[in-house]
């Protein structure tokens, strides 16, 4: 009966015999002893089959989903929040696939829909900076590794999907698996088109992934090849009244984001004994993007191309430690990004900025998780990186957009030495409760956007933020109830942030952010499971006075972080065939960005959502309908502050009602 809880919470990870696959990415055959990790498998991505993946992310304790055009209409813009980082979520939150790092040096979004929801066989989510040891700077606020396909059947299969929905939206997608003697081969393509819920918001989408797997001696071979495009229009902002009598408008017709990319990983595993196992992850990434901004008072148009490479070596040891069983993880991370971007008034103009930058990381890094008796595990790691960055950027004064205020920022080049740690226990008290306790600290190396963005001031330099965080928990497993409770508290220094005023980044002294996170299960019959996940969660500044012009933040709320969240859903099997999921979506009011100095008596309203799914399958035929915001309420979960004008804001207006089909067929 229990194979029915598909929703992995930290208990199971001790107590249930849950599968460890050696799928050639940076995962690990033990988890983070003291740390609240979520596994979402197969089946909770398959349930809801018309939903985006930072979606489902989204109903999970401690994680927020804050998105510019609508979550699914136009998931590219879309970011994932964990623990109320906030405006910086972006940097403050680690993505990776197979382990390799998503998130680029620049603020950039994550391109979710360009990953084949097919392709996934779980996603691993750690909260706090438990996974900065592991993964590096920019884990402070969690880590969420996506792992592909370890394995496929003996036999080869196709599926073939058809979907369309509300606001003429229409997907094809095509996914082939492939065993041919010992070499398997996946490939998953999909395109994407829809008119977007926001007039002028037309987004198109073109993914191919392809994987390659063949033995070699003691271990396997791992190739995948990815491309995607993306065309996108991109509606204005809508002001306070704008966003009751026209929340639909748009006010530039002649905007566009595009960009298309490629990305090349190659994996290779070899087992040295039964109790070592080398592995070596690499891959290269480019992406090539261009906006161009004509319908604004300062029109611009921007190119950048973003290269990047990874290697990431590692040792697994099984071994005895002071005749304690240990599983020790040594990796070396070597990085390194290149960044061109140039800005100008128009595609034809001369370029008024012209950024040539690169950065490069080299880590070391060492997690071992230490059995002391057969109920309790201790956890311990330590990371030492050394971060590198050089800037430059060319000013030309003959540009047409050039204004005599504007000067060229000087060259700028820096290298720093960081660290994190983390030591954690797990204690089995019987054999339904856990309990776990765990601290660690965290660091995030300002970026490229961090140092050239705004237009403020010509100093590139920006010192690296840090946090320390203490965490305390319980999981709960009984015949047909699990529950996951934690309470968390994140101290942090030197946070990077945006001064309104000044037009410039900084940094922040200290903030501190708290809260508990609940997860629980329950098993109503064969046939009903019921989900809930709640969320308190309090960001704060702690420091008084900041940035140009403010006053004293001390006390403030920080930004874009809701005190409250709930998600509950409801998984019905009516029949072998047919299934209901049903999903109601909390989220408390929350501060707009900018408004640091919590100058505004306005904030982004609570809202509350019902979704509903009903997913059929017949033989090699199976259906999808599903229902997002059936009462059809108008929300908005993304806005920016006047920081000098009561009232005066702009946001970004959510969709309203949407009906999505989708229809598919393995053969």
């Amino acid at each position: 009966m229990l194979s029915f809880f598909s929703f992995n919470l930290h208990s199971l990870e001790i107590t249930l015999n849950i599968p460890i696959y050696k799928p050639l990415s940076k995962t690990f055959s033990n988890s983070l002893p003291g740390s609240s990790k979520i596994i979402i498998n197969k089946s909770d991505l398959s349930n809801q089959a018309n939903a985006p993946i930072h979606y489902i992310l989204d109903q999970a304790s401690g994680i927020k989903t804050r998105s510019i055009y609508g979550y699914n209409s136009s998931g590219s813009k879309s970011t994932l929040d964990i623990r109320g980082m906030g405006a910086q979520a972006k940097s403050n939150v680690l993505i990776l696939i197979n382990g390799q790092r998503l998130n680029n040096i620049d603020m950039s979004e994550i391109d979710f829909p360009s990953i084949p929801k097919q392709s996934i066989d779980n996603i691993e989510i750690y909260k706090g900076n438990a996974a900065s040891v592991l993964y590096g700077d920019g884990a402070i606020g969690g880590a969420i590794n996506i792992i592909t396909n370890p394995e496929t059947s003996e036999k080869n299969s196709n599926e073939l999907i058809f979907r369309g929905g509300t606001y003429n939206k229409k997907d094809i997608v095509f996914n082939s698996k492939n065993k041919i003697t010992n070499y398997t081969f996946n490939t998953y393509f999909n395109h994407t088109e829809t008119d977007g819920y926001r007039d002028e918001n037309e987004q198109q989408q073109n993914n191919l992934t392809s994987e390659l797997r063949f033995p070699a001696n003691k271990g396997d071979h791992f190739f995948a090849i990815n491309y995607s495009e993306q065309i996108m229009s991109t509606p204005s902002d809508r002001s306070q009244s704008q966003l009751f009598n026209d929340r639909r408008g748009s006010d530039t017709p002649d905007d566009f984001i595009n960009s298309e990319g490629g990305s090349l990983l190659y994996s290779r595993d070899y087992k040295i004994n039964d109790n070592t196992t080398y592995l070596f992850n690499s891959s290269y990434r480019l992406k090539d993007s261009h906006s161009d901004l004509q319908s604004t008072s300062y029109p611009s148009y921007n190119n950048t191309l973003l290269t990047n490479y990874q290697f990431n070596p590692r040792i697994n040891h099984l071994h005895y430690f002071f005749g304690k069983s240990t599983n020790s993880i040594y990796g070396i991370d070597i990085q390194y990004a290149d960044y061109e971007s140039s800005r100008k008034k128009n595609k034809e103009a001369i370029p008024l900025h012209v950024y040539d930058a690169w950065q490069a990381t080299q880590s070391l890094y060492l997690q071992q998780t230490i059995n002391l008796s057969i109920n309790t595990s201790l956890g311990t790691g330590i990371r030492i990186q050394r971060n590198k960055i050089s800037i430059e950027d060319k000013l030309d004064t003959s540009a047409p957009d050039y204004a005599g205020w504007q000067t060229e920022h000087e060259k700028y080049s820096d290298y720093e030495n960081n660290s994190a740690f983390n030591i954690g226990i797990d204690h089995q008290l019987d054999k339904k409760l856990l309990i776990f306790g765990r601290m660690g600290s965290g660091f995030r190396y300002p970026n490229i956007d961090d140092r050239i963005g705004g237009s403020g001031g010509t100093s590139l330099h920006l010192n690296t933020q840090k946090t320390q965080d203490i965490e305390i928990g319980s999981s709960f497993q009984g015949d047909n109830f699990l529950s996951n409770l934690s309470f968390y508290l994140i101290d942090g220094r030197n946070e990077l942030t945006y001064d309104t005023d000044a037009f410039e980044n900084m940094n922040v002294d200290s903030t501190r952010r708290f809260g508990f996170e609940l997860d629980i299960i329950n098993l109503l019959s064969d046939k009903i499971k019921l989900k809930n996940s709640f969320t308190f969660s309090k960001a704060k500044y702690t420091s008084g006075n900041i940035g140009t012009y403010a006053t004293d933040f001390k006390n403030k709320d920080i930004p874009l972080v809701p005190q409250y969240s709930l998600d509950t859903s409801l998984e019905y099997k009516i029949s072998n065939s047919l299934m209901l999921v049903s999903t109601i979506k909390y989220q408390d009011d929350m501060r707009m960005e900018s408004d640091d100095e919590n100058f505004q008596d306005t904030k982004i309203p609570n809202y509350i959502l019902g979704n509903i799914n009903l997913l059929y399958n017949l033989n090699k035929f199976y259906s999808s309908l599903s229902i997002n915001n059936i009462l059809n309420h108008k929300y908005h979960n993304y806005a920016v502050a006047s920081s000098s004008t009561i009232g005066t804001y702009n946001a970004y207006p959510e969709p309203g009602r949407e009906i999505n089909f989708s229809l598919g067929i393995k053969f």
